[in-house]
């Protein structure tokens, strides 16, 4: 199959599987699967400690088109976006009642408050910009701490928001991936990283 007929078959995909979990920041993220993913997907959301959820009834399937569309890559992680804390409730009540979150996962569901005024200032503060407090530099030269940049992990699996931790000597930056926090860190040199456009940040 070319790679056009990927693309056309990921665009006509329909909604079959939901993964969602919490990464170690206590932040929410979900995205839907087409039915020729759900294996692999389901795989890739056991190794990051998400859960899986079938989206076999018509509720499961409406909530599932207000999602982003997930991608399993090669490397076997997947691209599970960050969503409301209020759209993640609305899918945890679909798990099982015997559903016991991996140790991660299940580590950041317990330390996350509960219903009231904070429980409300925390979900607020989980659908927040992700971006805030980063800078995105203009030119490679203007790369420094704190800065929002794109990096790739392999050349396959395309190239992702990450902000740089640390500057070492000889141009090379220490970089932490915005939408996987639990993701080890990586090092790159400036001829590796791209600039995001000022409207494109999100």
């Amino acid at each position: 199959m070319t790679n056009a007929s990927v693309s056309a078959a990921t665009s006509t995909a329909l909604p079959a599987l939901i993964v969602l979990g919490l990464d170690d920041g206590g932040k929410a993220h979900a995205s839907w699967f087409g039915e020729a993913e759900t294996d692999v997907a389901e795989r890739a959301a056991s190794m990051m400690g998400m859960a899986a959820l079938r989206a076999s009834t018509d509720e499961l399937r409406d909530l599932a088109g207000k999602l982003p569309q997930g991608r399993v890559f090669p490397s076997g992680k997947a691209f599970v976006p960050f969503v409301k804390a209020t759209m993640f409730d609305k899918l945890a009540t679909h798990l099982p009642s015997s559903y016991k979150w991996p140790v991660r996962a299940a580590k950041a569901a317990a330390e996350k408050p509960k219903r009231g005024k904070k429980a409300s200032a925390a979900s607020a503060d989980q659908s927040g910009d992700p971006n805030e407090g980063l800078t995105i530099p203009e030119d490679w030269s203007k790369i420094v701490f704190g800065s929002l940049v794109l990096a790739c992990e392999d050349p396959n699996d395309g190239w992702f928001p990450a902000h740089v931790i640390q500057v070492s000597g000889e141009g090379l930056f220490t970089l932490k991936w915005r939408d996987f926090p639990d993701w080890p860190v990586i090092v790159r040199r400036t001829h590796h990283l791209a600039l995001l456009h000022p409207r494109h940040a999100e």
